[in-house]
């Protein structure tokens, strides 16, 4: 009988460290948890940081091909206006010419 007794408490015993065991595993496990959840909540954060800064980029862009296209208008409209007095200047060229032959005529 004695001899039950003590594989009786031997298997107490192992069942006490096997239990420990089991506890500092799931703590373990718990902290590992813990930790990726906070991983993952500085990923969602990260993530609404990324698109907000992809939206304002987006309007940004928008507004820059807005601001190009009234500078490439504004530059045809220049480009237009420089042909037209180069156009004007020949012709007031021809003029004087024509008045300064008549003069001479």
């Amino acid at each position: 009988m004695n001899g039950e007794v003590s594989r009786a408490e031997e298997g107490a015993e192992v069942a006490r460290e096997a239990t420990e065991k089991a506890k500092e595993e799931a703590a373990r496990l718990r902290e590992h948890a813990i930790s990726a959840e906070e991983v993952a909540t500085k990923a969602r954060e990260e993530t609404t940081r990324y698109k907000g800064t992809a939206t304002e980029l987006g309007k940004e862009k928008r507004l820059m091909e807005s601001d190009l296209a009234a500078a490439q208008s504004a530059y045809g409209r220049v480009k237009e206006a420089l042909l037209m007095s180069e156009i004007a200047r020949g012709a007031m060229e021809e003029a004087e010419k024509k008045a300064h032959e008549d003069l001479e005529a």
